[in-house]
């Protein structure tokens, strides 16, 4: 029997499937807001799923390789806790576009997700900060490798007016080798209060990529769109994003740290050009600052010469 017959559905309309879904040698599983029940005996089939993905990582029938599928329209919130993703090399993929990809809402100031385990995937999920000063979106713990997030979308606060953020939209932590994040968009309110840091390198980790990520980060708290501030980290690669702050830098890394900057279009009223890229350990190519609209965007940072 093909592996998509398995989510036949009898129905109007004709048979579920979802493409690739016989590409994955490990298990499948299913989430659904609207129609699951958090229960041994649900999961592995799209008429009788999960009702959350928390559930699904903590019933502990998840192994290494499985794929998560969360449903069109999903919606799940999040309290004085954590989504614990905790179980090493699954995959979780969000089906939807637009106002259907799954959505996730931060309730409580310590809500968060936590990666905890190496070689997880996250792909097309909303992230709905709901509540003042949550502390942190993502949070890539200390010593979880591999981690790949990929069209990731930090919403505007539910209130509407700057309040509900989050302090730090994605953190990782150290030793966090080979984490990629590749076109996260993150939007604040004009206003915002509490917000501070789109992607932090917090401790330090090596061979970071972060790819094609649109990221804007306004208001009082605002440090950078992406920052690396406390300790260094190596080979780090930032390239093709478009960050916007009002006063800030767009990328700001502490002194010492290596990597390639390249590509980059940053939009920030700062002193100098020199000031929108603070990183002074890595290379710079073909990186631009527009200090305010209408304007083309001049190169950042001093030219190469023959020596």
């Amino acid at each position: 029997m093909a592996r998509t017959e398995l989510f036949a559905r009898a129905q109007s309309g004709g048979v579920f499937t979802i493409a690739g879904v016989d590409k994955h040698p490990c298990a499948i599983w299913f989430v659904n807001s609207a129609t699951g029940t958090d229960a041994v005996g649900y999961g592995q089939n799209p008429d009788a799923p999960f009702a959350t993905l928390s559930y699904a990582f903590s019933s502990d029938v998840l192994s290494a390789g499985d794929v998560v599928y969360v449903m069109p329209g999903h919606n799940e919130g999040i309290a004085n806790a954590q989504i614990a993703l905790d179980i090493a090399g699954v995959t979780v993929i969000g089906i939807g576009e637009g106002g259907l990809v799954p959505r996730f809402d931060f309730d409580h100031a310590n809500a968060s997700i936590d990666i905890s385990a190496s070689n997880i995937k996250l792909k097309n999920l909303r992230l709905l900060p709901s509540v003042t000063t949550i502390g942190i979106g993502i949070d890539i713990n200390a010593a979880a490798t591999s981690t790949i997030l990929e069209d990731i979308e930090i919403l505007p606060g539910e209130d509407g007016a700057g309040v509900d953020e989050f302090v730090i939209g994605v953190d990782i932590k150290a030793g966090c080798t080979r984490t990629v994040i590749r076109r996260l968009k993150e939007r604040v309110h004009a206003s915002s209060a509490h917000c501070q840091v789109g992607i932090s390198l917090t401790d330090a980790s090596d061979d970071v990529l972060i790819d094609n990520c649109d990221i804007v980060i306004v208001g009082a708290a605002a440090v950078a769109p992406i920052s690396g501030i406390t300790t260094l980290s190596t080979n780090v690669r930032i390239r093709k994003c478009t960050l916007v702050s009002d006063n800030e830098p767009g990328i700001e890394l502490l002194t010492g740290t290596t990597g390639v900057i390249s590509d980059n279009d940053i939009f920030s009223d700062l002193a100098s050009l020199t000031a929108a890229i603070v990183a002074d350990g890595c290379a710079k190519f073909r990186n631009l600052n527009c200090e305010v609209a209408n304007e083309t965007g001049g190169t950042i940072g001093t030219a190469s010469v023959d020596d």
